[in-house]
């Protein structure tokens, strides 16, 4: 077993306790069981592209964090048959495909693309006949375009949440950012509150550049606490260029 898929299965049972505490036993307290009006236009926003290794739209960003962080398909059927590599279940977690969990995804699985996105999945006969980690092959653009339609309203409720106005639109205006906060999404808003909170007591003190705030949002998951946050907070200083570590 190589060290990158051993770090993905440490990742996965490690992250989807996280996700289960952090996000969706909170969904109630926070307002999240009503589901959020979101025109589905606003996925194909565009943001400038400031030079990194980030790409210009939220659908492409969400692609990234499908690519850098999540990966693909998984069942816990795959641990009675052979398919999942690790040999071990995942701990709590049940049908997940880029990073969406079925169980535990409440009503994001729901929503209209949460319904479409899950049915697809479901036609291919994916819980018998999907690999791990695979992607959904001719179905994956399809996929991940539903992936982003069912995490931009959750994007959009959280940063009117959490983040001042002035920050909301620093992070906005910033790919980087805005990366780092659209993965926060992924985490939970238990992770997205308290990186806002950063965020915003940095602006408060001043600070409005966009990489001078990227690297103090990088610098708060890397710092977290989590060994697993911190991980992928390792991998996004690699990915939107910080170079703290």
């Amino acid at each position: 077993m190589n060290h990158r898929l051993v770090e993905h299965i440490q990742r996965q049972q490690s992250l989807m306790k996280i996700e289960e505490q952090e996000f969706f036993d909170v969904k109630k307290f926070m307002g999240l069981d009503k589901p959020t009006p979101q025109d589905a236009t606003s996925v194909d926003m565009d943001i400038p592209d400031l030079g990194s290794n980030l790409k210009g739209s939220f659908e492409q960003m969400a692609s990234n964090v499908i690519d850098k962080f999540e990966g693909g398909y998984y069942h816990p059927n795959m641990n009675k048959d052979g398919r999942y590599p690790g040999g071990t279940s995942m701990g709590n977690s049940g049908e997940t495909m880029m990073g969406i969990d079925r169980k535990h995804g409440g009503t994001i699985n729901t929503s209209p693309d949460g319904r479409e996105f899950w049915n697809i999945i479901d036609k291919a006969g994916a819980k018998e006949k999907w690999k791990w980690n695979y992607k959904g092959g001719p179905l994956e653009s399809k996929l991940r375009g539903l992936v982003s339609k069912m995490i931009k309203p959750l994007y959009d409720d959280y940063v009117r949440r959490y983040l001042s106005p002035e920050a909301g639109k620093i992070v906005n205006e910033s790919p980087s950012l805005m990366m780092h906060f659209i993965y926060a999404v992924w985490n939970g808003p238990g992770w997205f509150q308290k990186f806002s909170r950063v965020i915003n007591d940095a602006v408060k003190k001043g600070i409005t550049d966009p990489n001078k705030l990227s690297e103090i949002a990088v610098r708060s998951r890397i710092d977290s606490g989590n060994s697993i946050i911190a991980k992928t907070g390792r991998k996004m200083d690699d990915l939107i260029g910080t170079n703290l570590v």
